[in-house]
């Protein structure tokens, strides 16, 4: 039986399409299983692109079964296959259970083995030419298919004659004319053309077949090894890999010593040692590099945190990318609350996971109060210079401050005093707070804005601040705070959080801001009355007692002078009685706020109008006794009905105006029109709106008469949005700040504040403080968005990110007035009253930011305290205000806590002083020790000659602190002053002297400090002062000082037990102590040798002096044997300075040298 490509030009063993097909078939085919295990596992196509694999699903399936694009099925050379075999199968398992396996296209023995591609005998393959270099498959036609068949069918059995018999030579011409097809674009069925074909045309095998040889040639010039011998032994049990490690570690033994010769034995045991020390030394450098890269990614880890995706949402915002507000979809599919990790998001530590794997535990917000602040984004922000553009801290702000044209330029000098002021306004309401005073918090930041400056934007704001003092009913002064007409700090938070509408609470808080709005409105009327009054006497003609109707009268009066009472054409409809405008003066009693003027006034002439409008005098007088300014419901049906007949059935241009105003407001006649035709000025309008809102229970309130301060709300926004948005503004010049004071008369706050905001932080800021001090202002959580300023809870009520706001805000000032900045962070504090987990996270927020703020400025002597000569702690600024900062039982310890943060941040930062300070003020003395004795240690560790170590003077406290120090010294001399000499210490040494002092003349210090580091600073001292001697030249103090520390052998007398006890001490030492060893042992010497040459070179010979050179000839040679000892200890310049000193000693008396 012939090969299945034997008919293609002749292939041949040699045939470069049978190499490549026998080294395809013996790299990627497995052995073919036999047809009596029809559970064996299908066969696979080794040809990619195929799609799934194809298997066979019974044991017929045994010849090359391919699915021809014809009517009736054929085989892979033309014949016909049974209709049984439905799947095409390029490669299908073989029947046939020969063992002897032949080669694929050549010449086989006798016993039948299966070829790869299912075929029989190689006995009958004919054998070809081999086909020419460069021959494509499209020209090639099968040879003899006939014979082949034939003999086939004869070794096959009748079955496979009866499925050959007729086979045809059309099997590569379907692929030919299949690939041709293919190139053209051509399928056979137009509804089929995006459907993969699940055959292989001629090309493609052809390029299969070139690729497959391409790999196997590369593999086979790569590697020539027979891998035979490898699976021997494997199957033996031996690893082969582990075989071949040993003989080569044989070889590189045997390789050393040359055959027949014995190993030398290294005699050099300095070298050996120099060698195992210096192996050692890299070794341990190795340990701490690897040790430090793990702790710099741990800390990196838990430390330098960043919210990728909100640094991609705000770039996309910012270049337009996505609109404002609306999330970025993650193209991965990955979703965030399932740990994925996103964009440039770390995944080493799940969400929620410390460092450790734990989870974060000890605060509703998963952070513990007294670590290091795990809030993604700074709480104060990077310091900035005054006047720097605060509006972009906030997105939400910064897009309305430039579509607004950006905030209002100040003078840095002008900014400057304004915060100055305003700081001194905060200190003085913490000061009263910590007193427990009443302070007017309202009219004193009036006063400030007042002094701020005179133009138009600023009188708007301290209008709106007398706005709040009447809606506040703040008195102008109090004693305490319990006085019956103090208002209490957060007085209202109660009723103006509560987020029911119809709540009791909730609607007594509407009525005051209604109530108190109307009232300042009408009292500011009156003011500008009285001014203009007296600024136009002779026009107003008041004359006689300056009553309130007189004054009405005279304005009146004042006002027809001039001719702006009414329109030309409407002036004759002004009805009189006697001399007066009666209803214009009616209506502007009513403005100011004076009824009960009116009803006087209307008493008074009860007969005139019983004739002008005889219902009207019951109207006023029942106004004017109603507790909230309402009529009785008969009186009030009749007022409508009389008030329709005048506006709807009386000839237009017949009535007075201001009869109609009088009307409308005494009986809310026609609240869909809420307009007068009277009047002068934005405010009337403003007025009218609070003069007909009524703050009732929806129940007893008519669909009509429905008007309170949730309408009033809707309509300023309309205003708002129609007038004041988007920069347009209203009348006259002061717009925004109009719209500002209407908002705040609404009491619409945290909108306010955050209109204010990028026109003029400053001011919206203590606007913010104000509001929040008396309970009205409703302040965002810590999980909520972070960019924005204004934001709104899930019942779509405003909040003010109020924490952030006056963080952010002590960045002009934190850095030259650290104090000022502690008074505005104390007040995040003041929202630790609200229920449940928001009040923890607002007070943590605070905590966190002084946190900050006490690492970011280094103020420790002002912000956590101070050292008195006598040891006594000076308070700091946070304690200070530690009353104010709602600290509970768990939090007692806050100071402290921070204290040695502050602490532990200064001595890894390398400020030693700082670190002495704050573990003295947390009370930490064995801290303070230990931090001296390391300080120390690193000074006298520098060489003699090279520059020494200073440390880094401690920052001064403020001026005005200092000055009130003295003061209080020259009224007292007996008061301690302030250790002020930690400011000017740069001297290790001199710092050490200063605390030992301190804590030895108080034995509640002194007990408190471990004994090794006592006596280790102690030694370190005085070694400082010998080291001092050694640099004078002082040979001879120094050896004294020397000697009493008892760290080297200089009184054992050549006793070699003595000395062997003080190098087993050495290892005993502590850090601080074992790293000055070499450098005084090289000092000693050093002593030894020149005070031995001065007693030698004497120009008189004395046996004394003799004796006392051969003393320090022997001390030094104790001090060699005691430096062989110990030599791994030691460094190489003291080797050889030690080498040096041994092997020069000049010769004279006895001693013979300091060699030996």
């Amino acid at each position: 039986m012939t090969s299945p490509f034997g008919a293609l030009g002749g292939a041949s063993t040699s045939s470069a399409i049978g190499n490549t097909l026998t080294t395809a078939a013996n790299n990627f085919l497995k052995p073919p299983s036999s047809s009596a295990q029809p559970d064996a596992a299908p066969a696979r196509t080794f040809f990619p692109g195929l799609g799934q694999p194809f298997t066979t699903t019974s044991a017929q399936q045994s010849g090359p079964q391919v699915v021809a694009d014809t009517n009736q099925p054929t085989g892979m050379f033309g014949g016909q296959t049974s209709q049984a075999q439905k799947k095409p199968l390029f490669f299908p398992q073989a029947t046939s259970t020969a063992t002897q396996q032949p080669s694929i296209f050549g010449t086989t023995t006798q016993t039948q083995q299966p070829s790869v591609f299912g075929m029989a005998n190689a006995a009958q393959l004919q054998p070809q030419p081999a086909a020419p270099a460069g021959v494509s498959f499209a020209h090639l036609k099968p040879a003899q298919p006939q014979a082949a068949m034939q003999a086939q069918q004869a070794q096959q059995g009748p079955i496979r004659q009866a499925g050959l018999a007729n086979a045809q030579p059309a099997y590569f011409d379907a692929l030919l004319e299949k690939g041709r097809n293919r190139a053209n674009g051509k399928t056979e069925a137009a509804g089929l053309q995006e459907i993969p074909s699940l055959q292989l045309g001629l090309p493609d095998i052809s390029r299969q077949v070139r690729e497959l040889g391409g790999l196997r040639a590369s593999a086979q010039q790569g590697n020539r090894t027979d891998t035979k011998a490898h699976y021997l032994l494997a199957a033996s049990g031996i690893s082969p890999a582990a075989a071949l490690r040993d003989l080569r570690e044989l070889n590189a033994q045997s390789a050393a010593v040359a055959p027949g010769l014995t190993p030398a034995f290294d005699t050099d045991t300095s070298a050996y040692i120099a060698n195992l020390q210096t192996q050692s030394t890299l070794a341990m450098i190795s340990e701490s590099l690897n040790r430090s890269s793990r702790d710099f990614d741990a800390f990196l880890e838990r430390n330098v945190t960043m919210d990728w995706d909100a640094q991609r949402q705000r770039i996309y915002e910012h270049f337009g990318l996505v609109p404002k507000g609306e999330p970025i979809a993650l193209d991965d599919g990955s979703d965030d609350e399932a740990g994925g990790a996103g964009f440039g998001r770390s995944t080493r530590f799940g969400r929620g996971q410390t460092v450790n794997g734990g989870t974060q535990r000890g605060s509703p917000f998963g952070r513990s109060l007294f670590k290091a602040s795990q809030l993604q984004r700074s709480v104060l922000g990077s310091p900035r210079p005054p006047g720097t553009d605060q509006a972009a801290l906030f997105a939400d702000v910064a897009d309305k401050a430039t579509k607004a044209g950006g905030s209002i330029a100040l003078d840095d000098r002008f900014l400057r005093e304004k915060e100055g002021r305003y700081a001194d306004k905060v200190r003085q309401l913490n000061e009263a707070r910590l007193r427990g005073k009443f302070y007017p918090i309202l009219r004193d930041f009036a006063s400030t804005e007042l002094e701020s400056g005179g133009d138009q934007v600023t009188k708007r704001l301290v209008d709106a601040y007398k706005a709040l003092i009447e809606i506040v009913q703040e008195p102008p002064s109090a004693d305490n705070v319990t006085d019956p007409n103090a208002v209490r700090e957060r007085q209202f938070a109660e009723d103006y959080l509560d987020e029911m509408a119809s709540s009791a609470g909730s609607m007594k808080m509407k009525r005051r801001i209604i109530d108190g709005s109307r009232r300042y409105l009408e009292n500011l009327f009156f003011e500008e009355l009285e001014s203009l009054l007296a600024k136009f006497p002779r026009e107003a003609r008041l004359g006689g007692v300056p009553t309130t109707i007189n004054k009405v009268r005279a304005y009146v009066n004042l006002r027809a002078s001039r001719k702006d009472l009414a329109p030309e054409s409407s002036v004759s409809l002004l009805q009189r009685l006697d001399d007066d405008y009666c209803w214009v003066l009616i209506f502007y009693l009513l403005r100011s706020g004076h009824v009960e003027e009116a009803v006087e006034y209307v008493s008074s002439n009860a007969t005139a109008f019983r004739a002008i409008d005889r219902n009207f005098p019951t109207y006023i007088t029942n106004y004017s006794q109603s507790a909230d300014r309402r009529l009785r419901r008969d009186l009030q049906g009749r007022i409508n009905n009389e008030y329709n007949q005048k506006v709807k059935v009386a000839p237009e241009n017949s009535i007075d105006p201001y009869r109609l105003a009088c009307y409308k407001i005494i009986g809310r006649c026609d609240l869909a029109k809420r307009i007068l035709t009277v009047g002068k000025g934005v405010e009337d309008w403003i007025w009218l709106q609070f003069s007909l809102a009524r703050e009732m229970s929806r129940v007893d309130e008519v669909a009509g008469e429905v008007y309170g301060l949730d309408e009033l709300r809707q309509v300023f926004r309309e205003v708002g949005q129609h007038h004041f948005a988007k920069g347009t503004q209203g009348e006259g010049q002061d717009g925004p700040e109009t719209y500002f004071f209407m908002q705040i008369l609404a009491g619409m706050f945290e909108q306010a504040v955050a209109y204010l905001y990028p026109i003029s932080y400053v001011s919206a800021v203590h606007f913010g403080i104000a509001l929040d001090f008396y309970g009205l202002l409703r302040v965002s959580s810590l999980w909520t968005s972070d960019s924005e300023l204004l934001t709104f809870s899930t019942r779509q009520l405003p909040q003010i990110s109020f924490g952030r706001m006056v963080g952010y805000y002590t960045g002009d000032f934190r850095s030259a007035n650290v104090e000022a900045a502690v008074d505005y962070l104390t007040l995040l504090c003041l929202n630790g009253d609200l229920p449940g987990d928001a009040g923890k996270s607002q007070t943590a927020l605070c905590h966190d930011a002084l946190r900050e703020l006490v690492l970011e400025t280094r103020e420790f002597a002002q912000l956590l305290g101070d050292v008195r000569s006598d040891g006594q702690r000076i308070k700091g600024g946070i304690e200070k205000r530690l009353k104010l900062l709602r600290l509970s039982d768990e939090e007692e310890n806050f100071l402290r806590t921070l204290t040695i943060q502050a602490a532990a941040v200064a001595d890894d930062n390398g400020r030693t002083t700082d670190a002495v300070l704050l573990y003295h003020l947390a009370e930490d003395y064995d801290s303070v020790v230990g931090t001296i004795n390391r300080a120390l240690s690193e000074a006298i560790a520098i060489e003699i000659g090279q520059e020494q170590m200073r440390l880094e003077p401690l920052k001064p406290r403020s001026a005005a602190e200092q000055q009130r120090q003295q003061q209080q010294q020259q009224k007292d001399p007996s008061t301690p002053t302030a250790s002020l000499s930690l400011a000017s210490v740069d001297d290790p040494a001199e710092l050490a002297r200063i605390m030992m002092g301190l804590y030895n003349a108080n034995a509640l210090y002194y007990n408190e400090i471990k004994p090794t580091n006592r006596e280790a600073c102690g030694i370190l001292v005085e070694t400082s002062r010998a080291k001092a001697k050694v640099q004078q030249g002082q040979w001879a103090e120094a050896l004294d000082i020397i000697t009493t520390l008892h760290l080297l052998p200089l009184t054992t007398n050549n006793n070699i037990g003595a000395i062997r006890q003080h190098a087993q001490n050495f290892n005993q030492l502590p850090h601080s102590l074992a790293r000055i060893v070499p450098n005084l042992l090289t000092w000693t010497i050093t002593c030894c040798t020149h005070q031995r040459d001065l007693l030698l070179h004497s120009a008189f010979e004395d046996p004394t002096r003799k004796r006392l050179a051969d003393d320090l000839d022997a001390r030094a040679r104790d001090l060699l044997v005691f430096a062989g000892l110990i030599r791994y200890h030691l460094p190489e310049r003291v080797l050889a300075v030690l080498a040096r000193a041994g092997g020069g000693g000049g010769g004279g008396g006895g001693g013979g040298g300091m060699g030996g």
